[in-house]
């Protein structure tokens, strides 16, 4: 009830516009018959910005309406750490936070957004989901198909599944599921190279559990 409150409340401090349809082009799919899970985990690895400072345009999507944000972001992967600020399209700002793995801490927020619900938690929440955690780990179980390669592995008290393909063999898929029930998704339609790392630049978190959608796209890399 609370995390419903508050998204309506968000709903109103967020620029409103009709519904629409998700603005990335289909995943390209190439057979991967030549490609080991580890070779595949590796160059990932390698590939992967540690540090990311963005500017991301934000949809929220909840039923049949959009709501739009913009966010800087600020990620340290190496140290799990992050700061993310948010404003609406006419420069309200409307929160700062700051936090890592385990604790969030509120820098701003406006003051309406926190009659309802907890908006550090659910941010920060979905701040992990998003960024944290892009890189199976090297015992993760393995299950490889014609045009996907799964990694399968515990987290914290559930399973996430990490599924990579693609003509460039990226992350494309990240699923979480606790007692067999898929809870949240993330899906990551483009990545985008810069000084020889990869950015995530248009991206879909779908909360299966709450019912709504973030849709982020790339603006600009600081």
């Amino acid at each position: 009830m609370y995390r419903f409150k508050f998204l309506l409340l968000l709903c109103l401090f967020l620029g409103c516009a009709g519904c629409t349809s998700i603005p990335f082009k289909n995943i390209d799919y190439v057979a991967l018959d030549n490609i080991s899970p580890e070779q595949l985990r590796q160059e990932f690895k390698v590939s992967l910005a540690q540090k990311l400072a963005v500017i991301n345009s934000i949809v929220f999507q909840y039923k049949w309406r959009n709501f739009s944000a913009l966010g800087y972001t600020y990620l340290d992967l190496t140290n799990d750490t992050f700061q993310v600020s948010c404003m609406n399209p006419v420069g309200i700002k409307l929160f700062e936070l700051t936090g890592n793995r385990n604790e969030i801490t509120s820098n701003f927020v406006l003051r309406e957004l926190l009659q309802r619900g907890d908006l550090p938690q659910a941010v920060g929440e979905d701040i992990r989901r998003i960024y944290f955690d892009l890189l199976p780990q090297t015992e993760a179980k393995t299950e490889k198909q014609k045009y996907k390669i799964i990694f399968i592995q515990p987290m914290g008290s559930g399973i996430m599944k990490y599924v990579f393909g693609g003509k460039d063999h990226l992350l494309i898929e990240k699923h979480y599921y606790e007692k067999k029930r898929n809870l949240w998704s993330v899906y990551y339609y483009k990545f985008q190279a810069n000084k020889g790392s990869l950015y995530p630049s248009g991206l879909m978190l779908k909360h299966h559990r709450f019912g709504y959608n973030l849709i982020i796209r790339l603006k600009e890399v600081l």
